[in-house]
């Protein structure tokens, strides 16, 4: 074996076989537990603005419990003087594969999450998929390929419109009521300041 067929042998043994690279899983971002991951510990921080002269108020959710398929989510109402966190009554919610629904009824996201999808919702309320690739941004960042969902019909009037974003829940919240004493609507718009996935601080 002559001198350069030693060299280009030396240099194949060096480069060994190919390593193949490996694919990432896909994630299905239509998927309600995707829209809206309800992890333990999960935490999302909102600016609550309620329309009037005052500033925004603080809005802290978080996962509280997670027990099998139920999920429970309450508000972080801070402090007491014992310095333990506190909360308020928590919403209950099973998740699985058709979706995330409320315990008390109706459901929060329904699969499968298409174009004019529709199904029952809290309040007696529709819900409908008004946007399957939603762009969005607030305090929190700019999220893309977000689905909007919008739920109407109920007793009292309300309409509402939660804009869900892959992989880390509701970013944009916005409720819309007219009142029949001044036939005026009164709105609540909360928009994403922070998450934190399993309790990571915010």
């Amino acid at each position: 074996m002559n001198r350069l067929s030693l060299a280009l042998f030396a240099t194949l043994a060096a480069c060994g076989p190919a390593t193949p690279e490996i694919a990432e899983p896909a994630i299905d971002r239509l998927a309600p537990m995707t829209l809206y991951p309800m992890e333990d510990g999960a935490q999302w921080v909102y600016d609550v603005d309620t329309g009037g002269d005052e500033p925004p108020t603080l809005g802290i959710f978080e996962v509280v419990e997670v027990a099998g398929a139920q999920r429970a989510i309450a508000n972080n109402r801070g402090m007491n003087r014992a310095g333990q966190v506190t909360h308020g009554e928590p919403i209950t919610y099973r998740v699985g594969a058709e979706g995330i629904q409320h315990v008390g009824g109706g459901w929060v996201l329904r699969a499968p999450i298409e174009a004019g999808a529709e199904w029952e919702a809290m309040g007696g309320r529709t819900a409908r998929v008004t946007d399957l690739d939603a762009s969005v941004e607030v305090i929190a960042g700019t999220y893309e390929h977000c689905v909007q969902i919008e739920e109407s019909g109920g007793e009292d009037g309300r309409v509402v419109r939660t804009t869900y974003c892959p992989q880390v829940g509701p970013v944009v919240i916005e409720s819309t009521m007219e009142t029949e004493l001044t036939m005026r609507a009164v709105s609540t718009r909360a928009r994403l300041r922070s998450y934190a996935p399993g309790g990571e601080d915010f």
